[in-house]
């Protein structure tokens, strides 16, 4: 069965308006990690879904495809609109903020998502241990290869215990509808973790990935990442 990727971007992120469009390395970011998923080279489909018409003219002027959506509580239930609005079953959701995800991770997710459509996926990386506390880098707990936990902030002396968690999400229909049929939770509103609404409902298989994740939570991450996006260039 095929795997699409939908990446969800808006303009009005509370910690940093407007991010999708900031340029990083003379580009806009939500076009480079479009672009990152097209290297992947897994996706039957990449879409950006976006309320933005400003968004929306950006990727279409790159050759992406986009769907509008409404107003959204959270990422996956804009992709889960956008896909219902597509047709599509399987989706990888790639956050707009990773513009240097690493193309082969991408593809083990769509790859455990085809094996387990049941379950949701997501991705675990090292956790820096200076980062324990930081609250814009947000800790998994794994346990057999489960996530059985997510927070934004850990006593530093538990950092071992703890993976540093990856903006990418995937998952059946099925089981986008039923989040998206849920009301937010209470956790889930205190932490600003989407993934707790759904977590001990449905299993969140994890694929562990050696690539320490990069993405854009305020402005201050912008000119590491076009640092780090110039060594690699």
């Amino acid at each position: 069965m095929p795997v699409h990727c939908i990446v969800p971007a808006r303009m009005g992120s509370s910690r940093f308006p407007g991010k999708p469009l900031v340029k990083i390395g003379g580009k806009e970011m939500i076009v480079r990690t479009l672009e990152r998923a097209r290297l992947a080279g897994c996706f039957e489909r990449i879409v950006c879904a976006t309320d933005s018409e400003q968004i929306a003219e950006v990727v279409s002027k790159a050759e992406f495809e986009y769907v509008m959506t409404g107003a959204c509580a959270t990422g996956s239930d804009r992709v889960a609109e956008a896909a219902r609005v597509l047709g599509l079953d399987l989706v990888v959701n790639l956050q707009g903020d990773e513009p240097l995800v690493e193309p082969s991770v991408l593809c083990d997710v769509a790859r455990e998502l085809a094996a387990h459509p049941e379950s949701w996926v997501t991705v675990a990386c090292p956790l820096n241990p200076a980062e324990a506390q930081l609250k814009t880098v947000v800790k998994v707990k794994v346990h057999d290869g489960l996530a059985v936990d997510f927070t934004r902030e850990v006593p530093p002396e538990e950092a071992s215990l703890w993976y540093q968690h990856q903006g990418i999400y995937a998952y059946s229909r099925a089981a986008r509808d039923e989040f998206s049929s849920l009301p937010q939770s209470p956790v889930e509103l205190e932490r600003s973790l989407e993934q707790m609404r759904i977590l001990g409902l449905r299993p969140i298989r994890i694929v562990q990935s050696p690539y320490p994740s990069v993405s854009v939570d305020v402005p201050s991450d912008v000119e590491s990442v076009d640092a780090l996006l110039h060594q690699r260039q």
